[in-house]
């Protein structure tokens, strides 16, 4: 049987809530580099002890934003059985792309940098596991279609879309200001589904 949480148990989510509300706030505004753990408490009006007792680090605020985003984004890929697997696939990849398109190119250059330097992609609250189980429902839907054969397993198709997606954001990151990510990201994108087709 559950414990119903006490007040200070409640007050203790709250506050965890916004300090990383405000932690990621700060890294949105002002990119993760230059936000500093004293930034932080003194926006939230919270003492560093605070701050440490949710987080251990600064990549921890990373950690977290990351495993938000991709819950967010996970809400966004709608699966309809009445689509065919290619339109399913390619409305996933401009969801993604309007997705990272709204944080602006500031912020995305700041995170992707922040993601490197971090080496987040050996996080375990950093996986692209809710992406790739939707591909991976595209790609069977596909293959169950008659529309893709199996030219490389579901595994193997995802390596190559995530690395992908990573240089689209990375190339991205590295020009100037710039609104070209969807169209840049579909061209780039939308043809790796061929890889499946008969």
């Amino acid at each position: 049987m559950n414990k119903k949480p006490t007040n200070r148990d409640l007050q203790a989510l709250e506050t965890e809530q916004k300090v990383t509300d405000m932690a990621m706030k700060l890294v949105r505004e002002l990119g993760y580099d230059r936000v500093t753990i004293s930034q932080i408490c003194k926006a939230c009006g919270v003492a560093k002890g605070t701050f440490y007792s949710y987080f251990t680090s600064k990549k921890d605020i990373l950690i977290k934003l990351t495993s938000r985003f991709n819950k967010e984004l996970s809400q966004l890929f709608i699966y309809d059985e009445n689509l065919d697997a290619v339109t399913l696939y390619q409305n996933a990849v401009t969801s993604y792309l309007n997705y990272v398109s709204k944080d602006g190119h500031t912020f995305t250059k700041s995170y992707v940098k922040a993601m490197i330097d971090e080496e987040l992609a050996t996080e375990e609250n950093t996986s692209l596991e809710l992406q790739q189980n939707f591909i991976d429902k595209v790609l069977r839907k596909g293959l169950r279609d008659g529309d893709f054969q199996l030219n490389m397993s579901c595994d193997d198709f995802f390596v190559l879309f995530s690395a992908a997606l990573m240089g689209v954001l990375t190339q991205w990151s590295m020009r100037k200001e710039s609104d070209e990510l969807i169209v840049m990201g579909q061209q780039v994108l939308f043809p790796l589904i061929n890889l499946m087709r008969k």
